[in-house]
């Protein structure tokens, strides 16, 4: 459904952006705001429809029960505005800390099959979560969730925004926006209690989309599609040798799939002590902002004795971001250097993949498709 982020532009040392003087810093801070400003519009554009604005707190109990195996991929849209590699770099792992908390509350809730991330869209689960992070600055989360069964059917395309609680509220003890991952729960399992799909089928529906995807030769007899929409013809021999030759290939992708979410585990838990604390600077800093242009304050009103004050408590704010965010883009970039390069066995051979988690997924499924008509051809 939707492409990774390609932007990768030079690293630049965030140090050598500082304003020299502390007037300049708060010309600077001003221009953040405006900048935020022209974000809302630019949203408009990317999320047509109104967004369903998270209550707080969301109801986290929901009395609906479903055996299916889901799957979650996610992407950023976020803008990158300093243009650096470490933003860039930042934002992606974002993405994939925000689908692991999302994939908690599923998990958490008892009340599914099994719950896996992938890099991107796949076939192999009965049901696919797809979510772009549109927005996301410790202010305001925004996330556009696609939920699609096997069969193509469309259960859920939703926006969903949550604001942060006010900084008086225990913001440093809970994720703050854990209500909209909770709501995004809810609302797949009401859409999912309305599908009318039995498990059984649409698990040999997943199967046989995966085995034609792999072999469209093989198995084109078996599956029609119409505007979308994928119907199961018949099925084939459990005891049939293409048949488990897929089964085995199909455990061999999911061990890839394991494999690098076992590996980003540890690490993201370890980065997301430091997002909360991003998250807190960057809208302790956004709020400053909006007080600021509430009161219709610039530089030329600050009479002599409240200047020095004022300009203090800019920097301060600004300061604290900056560490903040330095900490946070040093442990992602670490975390990026350690997850691009994966060694898999399979057929008795060492495989090395090299890349982001989406080439390195891209390239895992042509080794397998490789094998298949390897074995094809005799």
């Amino acid at each position: 459904m939707h492409n990774s982020l390609t932007s990768r532009m030079p690293f630049r040392n965030f140090g050598a952006s500082l304003p020299p003087t502390l007037a300049l810093l708060l010309v600077s801070f001003c221009s953040a705001g405006a900048r935020a400003e022209e974000d809302a519009s630019v949203l408009v554009t990317v999320t047509p429809q109104v967004p369903v604005v998270v209550a707080d707190p969301e109801p986290r109990v929901i009395n609906l029960r479903s055996e299916l195996d889901l799957g979650i991929s996610i992407i950023s849209e976020v803008p990158i505005r300093s243009g650096t590699k470490a933003e860039a770099s930042f934002r992606n792992t974002e993405a994939h800390l925000l689908a692991a908390k999302q994939r908690s509350v599923f998990e958490e809730s008892g009340r599914w099959g099994v719950v896996r991330l992938y890099p991107e869209y796949s076939v192999i689960p009965e049901l696919m979560l797809e979510m772009v992070v549109l927005r996301s600055d410790g202010r305001e989360l925004l996330i556009g969730a696609n939920l699609t069964a096997v069969s193509g059917d469309v259960l859920l395309a939703q926006t969903y925004l949550d604001r942060s609680p006010d900084s008086d509220s225990g913001y440093e003890l809970e994720d703050p926006f854990v209500d909209l991952f909770h709501r995004i729960h809810n609302d797949v399992a009401t859409a999912v209690s309305q599908h009318s799909g039995s498990p059984r089928y649409l698990d040999k529906l997943a199967f046989m989309r995966y085995a034609q995807q792999l072999a469209p030769d093989a198995f084109a007899g078996y599956l029609t599609s119409k505007d979308g929409e994928w119907q199961l013809l018949r099925e084939p021999s459990e005891q049939d040798s293409m048949y488990m030759r897929i089964a085995k290939l199909m455990d061999y992708e999911l061990l890839f799939v394991d494999t690098i979410d076992e590996q980003l585990g540890a690490a993201l838990r370890d980065v997301d002590v430091a997002y909360r604390l991003w998250l807190q600077a960057s809208k302790e800093q956004l709020d400053w902002l909006e007080r600021r242009r509430a009161r219709g304050l610039n530089v030329g009103n600050f009479t002599d004795d409240s200047t020095f004050a004022r300009h203090q408590a800019v920097y301060a704010a600004y300061r604290s971001l900056k560490i903040h965010e330095q900490e946070l883009f040093e442990l992602v970039l670490d975390l990026e250097s350690e997850s691009r390069s994966t060694a898999l066995e399979i057929e008795d051979n060492v495989v090395k993949l090299e890349g982001t988690l989406e080439q390195q997924y891209r390239e895992w499924r042509s080794t397998l498709m490789k094998i298949i008509r390897l074995e094809n051809a005799f």
